[in-house]
């Protein structure tokens, strides 16, 4: 890469999870860029402690699911989900969730989700980026205001330590510079929601925490009074370090680390020792922008969606976002991206972010209703009904591990760039998983020759053909009159050939169906142009 940095392909605006993963897949694909974040990187709040299926398939071009598996809460450590009125008082119930040690993918997936906090996946995957000499980085170091041409986009860099600014040039700016995005506001677009709480986390430090109580091991503690679920106790590593969330209240309040403190102190019913790491104030929000981009300028992440952090939506939405452009960066720069390609990004990726915005929140708001009055802290026949009523209520209304449906289930109905059918798609669910391949979802998954199919899909594109499949020789000639990059796969074991559907199945470079069919009746370079952005629709 131009040492110089004076020209650069892609510029890259926060280092976070987001801003790591699309460095991580250009790197991949070889595609030289530049990450510039404004601190040193480090990572020391898990704002997030999940890696859900989707973006562990992704972790797995990058191969990194070894170590990711290997770190985090100890795979054997149970995931249930535990009600209490206090660590010494009564619980109410559990939701029992099985260990990642013994969880089983969902059909048409080979991973799982992952627990694992965001301070140790986030120096998993920047070391994966920093592995690569396509990748440049310049830490503290801010964006003072940038322009866009024709060509490209001038950026205007300082230095935090020196003061010195300088300008460089690059053919596409990406904003992953989180949910105060000074890129987002220089373009002029707006966020529109909600803001559903206000709340504290009081992430803690206590090895021998699981010995002060008897409640056993879980992923979580929930704590409900007379007025409803307060606050929870989360298992951040299984061993010394743990997170209390304070659910808060629509009216907005600062705690002070010893007002935490002191409510963390109610939560267990008796005082302890620990040590306290960081005590953050902030607002759940349920937002959206209302444009992902415009002209060279792409929006990802937090800077486009705000959502609460129930289910853990929040960053793998952003990484979604970031693996859904990083293709289209590259065959814009490769020179067979049609004009409407990376116009296709926010079509496809806004209404994803709309429907986890929506998801997190009705999430967080189960249970909520739940309001049981004094008595479910008395010691008396009453308090013993109020005490059963609520347990299955509370068990009614939470679902976690998070659905399958929304880490996998999701699919780009009305994608300018898919090859749709005249009849409508599976109806989605926000809960259950069925595979499909109806144009526009997430390719199926399963194992083939010993492997995960989804390894043998490459760079460009993939047709899988089924056993028996016509010839796609007329397809395969179109991708190469077009310079798209292209593979063909042949599956024959039944199961994958039901998963599929169709004989042929175009998935895209980020692994989502183009377009399927039992024949090429169609005009092969019609599809081509289509899947490209080539064709308007």
């Amino acid at each position: 890469m131009n040492s110089s940095l004076d020209d650069v392909p892609i510029a890259i605006v926060g280092g976070g999870p987001v801003g790591l993963a699309l460095a991580a897949d250009l790197g991949w694909r070889g595609v030289p860029c530049l990450l510039i974040e404004k601190t040193d990187g480090e990572v020391l709040l898990p704002k997030t402690n999940g890696v859900n299926i989707r973006t562990m398939e992704f972790c797995r071009r990058w191969g990194l699911t070894g170590e990711i598996r290997s770190s985090g809460l100890p795979k054997d450590w149970p995931r249930d989900q535990i009600f209490i009125t206090a660590m010494n008082g009564w619980e109410l119930g559990r939701i029992a969730v099985p260990s990642l040690k013994v969880a089983k993918p969902v059909r048409g997936a080979i991973e799982t989700y992952v627990r694992i906090p965001q301070t140790e996946f986030d120096p998993i995957v920047r070391r994966y980026v920093c592995s690569h000499k396509s990748i440049d980085r310049l830490y503290r170091t801010s964006l003072e205001g940038f322009t866009q041409d024709d060509d490209g986009v001038a950026l205007v860099l300082r230095n935090l330590d020196t003061g010195v600014k300088r300008i460089i040039r690059c053919s596409y700016l990406v904003g992953c510079d989180g949910a105060n995005s000074e890129i987002r506001a220089a373009l002029g677009f707006s966020l529109t929601g909600r803001t559903i709480s206000y709340s504290t986390n009081l992430t803690f430090r206590c090895p021998g925490f699981a010995a002060l109580h008897d409640k056993g091991r879980g992923r979580s503690y929930n704590a409900v009074g007379p007025d409803g679920r307060w606050a929870e106790v989360v298992a951040i590593n299984g061993s010394d370090l743990w997170g209390f969330h304070i659910r808060g209240s629509k009216e907005k309040r600062t705690l002070s680390e010893a007002d935490a403190g002191l409510l963390l102190r109610k939560f267990m019913g008796f005082d302890f020792d620990y040590d306290c790491i960081t005590c953050i104030n902030w607002a759940r929000k349920e937002m959206i922008a209302d444009r992902y981009s415009r002209g060279r300028v792409f929006l990802a992440g937090d800077a486009v969606h705000l959502l609460s952090p129930s289910g853990t939506l929040g960053m793998n939405t952003g990484n979604g976002d970031a693996t859904n452009l990083s293709w289209k960066l590259e065959a814009a720069l490769e020179g067979w991206a049609g004009p409407h390609l990376l116009a296709s990004y926010e079509a496809e990726r806004r209404p994803i972010g709309l429907r986890n915005i929506t998801a997190a929140t009705e999430r967080f708001f189960k249970g909520e209703p739940v309001r049981p009055g004094p008595a479910i802290l008395q010691n008396s026949p009453e308090g013993d009904h109020v005490r059963a009523r609520v347990a299955g209520e509370l068990a009614e209304g939470e679902i976690y591990p998070p659905s399958e449906g929304l880490q996998i289930g999701f699919r780009y109905d009305d994608s300018p760039i898919c090859v749709g059918e005249p009849e409508p798609g599976p109806r989605l669910s926000k809960t259950t998983y069925t595979p499909t391949t109806y144009p526009g979802s997430r390719a199926p998954d399963g194992w083939h020759e010993d492997a995960p199919l989804i390894d043998r899909f490459g760079l460009g594109f993939t047709l899988v053909r089924t056993a028996g499949a016509p010839s796609a020789q007329r397809l395969v000639e179109a991708a190469a009159l077009r310079g798209v990059p292209f593979k063909t796969v042949t599956v024959e074991d039944q199961e994958l050939m039901d998963l599929y559907e169709r004989r042929l199945v175009l998935v895209r470079p980020d692994g989502h169906v183009a377009w399927r069919g039992d024949h090429i009746d169609e005009d092969p370079l019609a599809v081509i142009d289509r899947v490209r952005g080539a064709k308007a629709i």
